[in-house]
């Protein structure tokens, strides 16, 4: 275990340095801000399409995934729709007792506007900002993720007689894929020069998000508990896996809870899948900061680019907040949750 958190903390210092450095360099090369984001929108796009092909791949030929398919995968679909839910009011009410818009804006900024201009500028917002490149990076997420899945499924799963070792080279080029998906959202940030504002303005108030995710998932975990075969432990505990399934569903089997460690699996590849497609679409319905809850760990890696593009890069700051306090906190949290 400590082996794997530290490969984990890692790879969290390697984004955190891909996007700082490529952050400041474009900080320097804001003149040229029109022709470098026409670019850096087309690396972010494809290195998205090649990630999430990648991740259906590996869900395409995982075994586990295929055979868990049936009453496991109906418990832990409806497990997923219910936490998420859970999730999403939670920040809905930190987000609203913060005085922070659904576009994550706090109120204070629209101080001095009339109504009209206030409602003229939530129109834009709603119907401008980042609304083509949200169709297009849907589309492309769901046909990513499709033929992934067939080729996993029907080729991958067949012809490949050491799976294990694929999907371990899979992994690498993933990472590899991270960096350069993670640097291009860092330098479109560095183009743009909002986030920094946006982190002044909203201070350690942003902690307060991932904390309403935890508690909001553990309130409708409890609930669970009440319409499944799983005691209220195991119900917590898959909860706070957070899309982590190579984790939780791990720890939850190795302390003897087989059943559990099942659900678990299939609820975080469908909170991971589902969060992934459905952020661009949901976010102008239920808010831009409750839209970065929906995919859990996600939300601070490959969730980055979705928000950076769909909605404005200063919203990544909530959304990486989320993903990496959950990445962080999962190993603690299931494992106080199991009793390990």
């Amino acid at each position: 275990m400590s082996k794997n958190r530290r490969n984990f903390m890692a790879y969290v210092l390697l984004y955190l340095t891909c996007m700082i450095i490529c952050y400041f360099v474009a900080s320097k090369l804001r003149n040229h801000r029109e022709i470098l984001s026409k670019i850096i929108n087309v690396v972010t796009l494809a290195s998205v399409f090649m990630l999430v092909l990648m991740m259906g791949m590996r869900m395409g030929s995982n075994e586990e995934i295929i055979a868990s398919l049936g009453t496991i995968g109906l418990q832990a679909f409806i497990f997923t729709i219910v936490v998420v839910i859970g999730g999403v009011f939670s920040v809905m009410a930190a987000r609203k007792l913060l005085g922070i818009d659904k576009f994550g804006r706090l109120k204070a900024q629209a101080k001095g506007q009339t109504n009209d201009e206030i409602a003229e500028s939530e129109a834009e917002a709603d119907t401008e900002e980042g609304g083509g490149s949200a169709a297009l990076m849907t589309w492309l997420i769901i046909i990513a993720v499709v033929l992934g899945l067939l080729f996993g499924y029907f080729y991958l799963r067949v012809n490949v007689a050491d799976i294990d070792g694929f999907n371990d080279k899979v992994g690498n080029v993933m990472t590899l894929g991270l960096c350069i998906m993670i640097g291009s959202i860092g330098f479109d940030m560095g183009l743009s020069g909002t986030v920094i504002a946006q982190v002044k303005h909203i201070g350690f108030r942003v902690l307060i998000f991932p904390a309403a995710v935890i508690v909001g998932t553990a309130v409708s975990s409890v609930i669970m508990s009440f319409f499944l075969p799983l005691s209220v432990r195991e119900c917590i505990a898959i909860g706070f896996g957070f899309g982590w399934y190579t984790f939780a569903p791990v720890a939850i089997s190795s302390a003897g809870h087989v059943m559990a460690g099942a659900v678990s699996f299939m609820h975080n590849v469908f909170r991971e899948t589902f969060g992934i497609i459905l952020l661009p679409i949901l976010a102008k319905k239920i808010g831009y900061i409750e839209a970065c809850s929906l995919p859990g760990v996600a939300a601070g890696d490959m969730g980055l680019s979705l928000v950076e593009k769909a909605l404005r890069p200063d919203i990544v700051v909530y959304s990486f907040a989320i993903g990496m306090s959950e990445s962080i906190l999962i190993p603690l949290l299931v494992t106080l949750a199991i009793g390990v």
